[in-house]
């Protein structure tokens, strides 16, 4: 088959046939082609129905067989089991792309699913490319396009916005907002089911488009998060991506399910999956708006991976000031230092009273004038990296004028600036004079805050070396040869030893031991690994050896050895089948911090790394980071500095740091891992033992569980 079409069909079509164009006003084909019309699409717009003959004074085909010319686009609403029937009519036409608006298909159940799967296999074998079903439909704004083939009631100013709605009816309520903002769209699709077209291809489309600066996205599922990953990181090297994904709770999830037909992931993953590749993840349609806001205006800060922005605040009001900066140290935006020279300045031309630290306060009367002044000073201060400006109207004060001063201000300086305008008598216009000077501007100053921090987090995202997989030598035959015995035995658990030996064959270090089967051996193998020694109940399909008291520490001489024997023997017996009992002698490793290493392979998603604090506390404290394979050496070593308690690894009290570098290593070797035998689904180490030399670190615990597929 020839490489499938450029979504250019989609979006700058020369012809457009609208199948199911109607002569009922209110009507949604009627609505869709009254407004092709109305943008003044540059090009024909033919419409087809069999029952009528004209359509808003335009003579209608019965089919779009019947259209002489060629039909480069065709928008389907029509019955949902007519559908198939004009897919097939448009396949012989030669018509390459399909906006399919029309219900009923996977989101409905087994049957609906079945009859999109029959229109996808159509479209594939005649190398079409299709929107939808169950989508509101395409916009280009280009000039030499002008295409409005929704059935929105809003028309979308020009701009650098591509825009991707799951949901067709949240879409349209996203374009008036975006009006009201004075956000313009370059491209806009509702993309309904995705069973052609999906997020990954609108990220692939818009990735060189000239046209898109900033993308956005409202999403319910993800259909290859693996490729997803491997586009958004790309992208997002070039261009800000913005995306709410819905379904965060339990309930959410089953919601999604029946409006799409789609299966979600967990919350957490998608988290990892948006870190990894410096999405910003907004959690609401405002706060994606509230970003974009900022992304399509204004400039990144200048940042690197470990500064964050150094915010300044121009104040006429002393309590929103104090907001806006319990939120900055909320979001952990650091407050800038003016140097003395700023504060000079400041000191010379203010009144008196006037506030010259940061946040400026310019007190209450202040006009226009001191407005400029203050915020022209503080933008040229090197220490700046971003300024919010708020401002609250007093009666002596001429709003509209104030946003002019700011506006006339920004332009010289290459950092973002935002507003916040409080109130409402008076203030309206000017927000509107701000928006036209493409200044961000929020009601509330924890809004202004949260969106920069946001766009901080891009920046310095965007300021780290992309970094790569790296790939090991390891003994895979070796784990393969574990994997196939447990397989053929149709064993999903392994063994203690059987996951050691795995870990080390990818040269992951373990704490000596010995798999013994009764006292003879255990006690043989305790003084070869030399106490002190753990002592563990090993048996096939036992996950949690706590959960029946199967582990014994510490033990520091053959008496106490032999007593744990004794306790593991009985709790065994009472527990196990006596066949399965076998037990774990291991060199007992002291000292060192007690992390989680481990994996877990999603269907339909890829596998999730993890890497957090260990122990026998992992799942209440839940300081976890997950992160989706394979692993690039960044993101390794991003992974081991983000847990909450990382200052545990980095010492106190006077202990050393941990071997970061080491830990980084063995997440890199995992990924590997992961990739290498992508049967093996779920993996702990825990505890893995950390400790300030590489040499030192080593697994003390480990659990696998392979797929039997």
């Amino acid at each position: 088959m020839n490489a499938r079409p450029s979504l250019d069909v989609i979006f700058k079509p020369k012809s457009i046939a609208v199948i199911g164009a109607s002569a009922q006003r209110g009507s949604i084909g009627r609505e869709i082609f009254d407004k092709l019309l109305a943008a003044d699409f540059n090009g024909p717009v033919y419409a087809v129905n069999n029952r009528v003959p004209v359509v808003h004074s335009v003579p209608t085909f019965p089919s779009v067989s019947a259209i002489s010319g060629p039909v480069d686009l065709a928008i389907i609403s029509v019955p949902r089991d007519a559908v198939e029937q004009v897919v097939k009519q448009c396949a012989e036409k030669g018509v390459r792309g399909l906006i399919v608006i029309t219900a009923g298909f996977k989101e409905t159940g087994a049957e609906g699913a079945a009859l999109e799967s029959r229109i996808l296999e159509i479209v594939k074998t005649n190398n079409m490319r299709m929107i939808g079903p169950n989508c509101m439909g395409v916009i280009c704004t280009d000039p030499e396009i002008r295409m409005d083939a929704t059935f929105a009631p809003t028309v979308p100013r020009r701009g650098n916005l591509g825009f991707a709605s799951q949901s067709g009816a949240l879409g349209a309520t996203i374009l008036e907002y975006a009006n009201s903002l004075n956000l313009g769209v370059s491209m806009f699709a509702s993309i309904g089911n995705k069973a052609d077209i999906s997020g990954n291809d609108l990220l692939e489309y818009w990735k060189d488009d000239d046209s898109v600066s900033v993308i956005l996205m409202y999403l319910e599922s993800f259909g290859k998060p693996q490729r997803f990953v491997q586009l958004a990181r790309e992208v997002s090297r070039r261009k800000p991506i913005v995306i709410v994904k819905s379904g965060r709770t339990a309930a959410g999830a089953r919601a999604v399910t029946s409006h799409t037909g789609a299966v979600a992931g967990t919350d957490a993953a998608f988290d990892a999956l948006f870190a990894q590749c410096g999405i910003i993840r907004a959690n609401s349609i405002e706060e994606m708006f509230d970003a974009a806001m900022v992304l399509a205006n204004q400039p990144l800060p200048v940042v690197s991976e470990r500064q964050a922005t150094r915010v300044a605040i121009v104040t006429n009001a002393g309590g929103p000031a104090i907001m806006a900066t319990d939120a900055c140290g909320a979001n952990g935006l650091p407050l800038a230092t003016l140097s003395p020279e700023t504060q000079q300045a400041l000191r010379e031309n203010l009144p008196s009273a006037a506030s010259v630290k940061n946040p400026v306060d310019l007190l209450a009367a202040a006009d226009e004038k001191e407005f400029q002044f203050a915020l022209k000073q503080v933008l040229g201060d090197e220490n700046v990296d971003a300024t919010i400006v708020i401002f609250v109207p007093p009666i002596v004060t001429d709003a509209e004028k104030v946003a002019q001063s700011i506006a006339a201000v920004t332009g010289e300086f290459k950092k973002p600036v935002l507003g916040c305008f409080m109130g409402v008598k008076g203030v309206s216009s000017s927000v509107e004079e701000l928006h036209r000077a493409r200044i961000p501007t929020y009601a509330f100053p924890e809004s202004a805050v949260a969106a920069l921090a946001a766009i901080d987090r891009y920046a310095r995202w965007r300021s780290k070396a992309p970094g790569a997989p790296v790939s090991f030598e390891v003994n895979r035959d070796t784990a393969q040869e574990i994997i196939n015995k447990a397989k053929l035995e149709r064993r999903e658990q392994l063994s203690d030893a059987e996951a050691f030996d795995i870990l080390q064959a990818y040269g992951i270090p373990v704490a000596a031991y010995a798999l013994c089967n009764d006292w003879k051996e255990v006690r043989d193998a305790a003084r070869q690994i030399s106490f002190p020694v753990a002592l563990k109940i090993s048996a096939t399909g036992l996950s949690h050896k706590t959960e029946i008291g199967g582990v014994r520490l510490d033990l520091r001489d053959d008496h106490e050895l032999r007593r744990a024997f004794d306790e593991l023997h009985e709790a065994a017996t009472h527990t196990l089948d006596s066949s399965q009992i076998r037990f774990l002698a291991q060199h007992m490793v002291e000292g060192g911090r007690e992390v989680l290493i481990g994996l877990h392979a999603m269907p339909n998603f890829g596998t999730l790394i993890a890497f957090g604090l260990g122990g026998i506390y992992v799942e209440a404290v839940n300081d976890v980071v997950l992160r989706i394979a394979p692993l690039t050496q960044t993101d390794a070593s991003e992974m081991v500095q983000s847990v909450r308690g990382v200052n545990i690894l980095r010492g106190v009290r006077g202990a050393p740091p941990v071997d970061f570098h080491k830990l980084s290593a063995i997440l890199l070797r995992i990924s590997q891992l992961s990739q290498d035998f992508p049967e093996i689904v779920e993996m702990d180490i825990n505890p893995f033992m950390a400790f300030d030399k590489a040499e030192k670190c080593v697994a003390a615990d480990a659990r696998m569980r392979i797929s039997m597929d």
